[in-house]
């Protein structure tokens, strides 16, 4: 069975008990571009395109309080501005902390790699910034893509260096009555449902 006949059981298994508990709720996933671990919340650009292999963060922001109990979270996320890179359109999509909303920034795309392991990078971490020759090289685990980038514009290095960094992908459960309340939290990045 390979990893898309699991996940899509994976799917399907989850649809059903969720059914069979007549669940009134929904799931977000998205990027993380907010963490307080004091308060115990998370901010999220919501996926539009559920889409596994072609995510697009650019939905809605939201703010959801993490479960109460230890046992409905997973890992912590890590926060990041960078939302995606947009090799077509050769532009990167990012969240402004300041005003609070997602912005578009034109770029030069100088190589982009695919089918790239974590193993293969070794100890390498990422965003790489390169402020001498203006490039940024970022690494998403889940669509195995390393892209080197050169921002257009001049003053692109005087933005918080947020800014370069993807967030960690999450996922949320809630129930619609109090739908600011997470019921589980799931971080994508950081989880893998084939290990054992």
């Amino acid at each position: 069975m390979n990893k898309n006949h699991l996940a899509l059981a994976f799917v399907l298994v989850f649809s059903l008990v969720l059914a069979a508990c007549e669940f009134n709720g929904g799931v977000e996933q998205g990027r993380c571009v907010a963490y307080d671990e004091a308060n115990r919340t998370v901010t999220v650009v919501v996926d539009t395109a559920i889409d596994q292999h072609n995510p697009h963060y650019s939905g809605k922001v939201d703010t959801f309080k993490l479960p109460e109990k230890d046992i409905d979270m997973g890992p912590a996320p890590i926060a990041g501005d960078l939302l995606m890179v947009e090799t077509d359109k050769k532009q990167i999509l990012y969240y402004n902390q300041a005003d609070k909303k997602i912005e578009t920034m034109p770029v030069t795309i100088i190589s982009e790699e695919k089918g790239v392991t974590a193993k293969s990078l070794g100890s390498r971490t990422f965003p790489e910034i390169n402020e001498q020759d203006r490039a940024i090289t970022v690494y998403s685990a889940r669509l195995g893509e390393l892209i080197t980038f050169r921002p257009d514009a001049e003053d692109a290095f005087n933005l918080p260096k947020s800014t370069w960094a993807l967030g960690d992908e999450v996922r949320i459960a809630y129930r619609n009555d109090t739908r600011a309340q997470a019921i589980r939290f799931m971080n994508v990045s950081k989880t893998n449902i084939f290990t054992r």
